[in-house]
């Protein structure tokens, strides 16, 4: 019987490591490499959390352009409960700061740049940085907690999808078997490109 419990902790204990993922990302701009993104995601029963970090600094213009997002989501049974985004840019008007959390009255308050919202939906459960982790087969929307609204989600091509935003900064995801591979984003001064290591 003792090994028999020995047996089923050391299973346990690898099946709650195999839910841990983390990918990375190279940021290209104009050719050249400007960061790195890492995507985290940590299971542990019916809770998840997941993380995006962008760190990048490039020159245009010979003006130092640096750029630092940052999303933390914290999801229970798949449905959000809470998300937080940041971003700061030293070109100031480019910074963000984001709150999301659901509350007892089937909605969810949100604050962005120190304006209140709510969200009367009774649950939010495909997030922009599930992106990352799932292709969005079948969907078309996707919420993002950068802009804490939902956003148009709409599929170009064969595991191609566009995540149109409020200011026209589009985002495309390309899946290869069902695994994303790349992300452009669009810019005022051109595309940057985020290729999976």
């Amino acid at each position: 019987m003792k090994h028999l419990v020995s047996i089923f902790l050391i299973v346990a204990s690898l099946f709650a490591q195999a839910q841990d993922a983390q990918i990375v990302f190279d940021i290209s701009f104009k050719g050249n490499t400007i960061g790195a993104l890492t995507a985290s995601q940590k299971k542990q029963k019916l809770v998840s959390n997941l993380a995006l970090k962008t760190q990048t600094e490039s020159k245009v213009l010979m003006v130092s352009v640096h750029v630092e997002p940052e999303v933390q989501v914290k999801k229970e049974n798949n449905v959000l409960t809470e998300g937080i985004a940041y971003r700061h840019s030293n070109r100031g008007s480019a910074d963000v700061h984001a709150h999301v959390k659901r509350n007892s009255s089937s909605g969810y308050d949100c604050e962005r740049n120190g304006k209140s919202s709510q969200i009367q939906v009774r649950e939010i459960t495909f997030c922009v940085i599930d992106l990352y982790f799932n292709e969005p087969k079948g969907l078309n929307s996707v919420f993002s907690n950068m802009y804490a609204q939902q956003l148009k989600l709409v599929k170009v091509g064969e595991g191609k999808y566009e995540v149109v935003t409020p200011d026209n900064k589009n985002t495309y995801y390309t899946y290869k078997s069902g695994r994303l591979i790349s992300v452009e984003a669009d810019t005022p001064l051109g595309k940057v490109i985020s290729t999976r290591r």
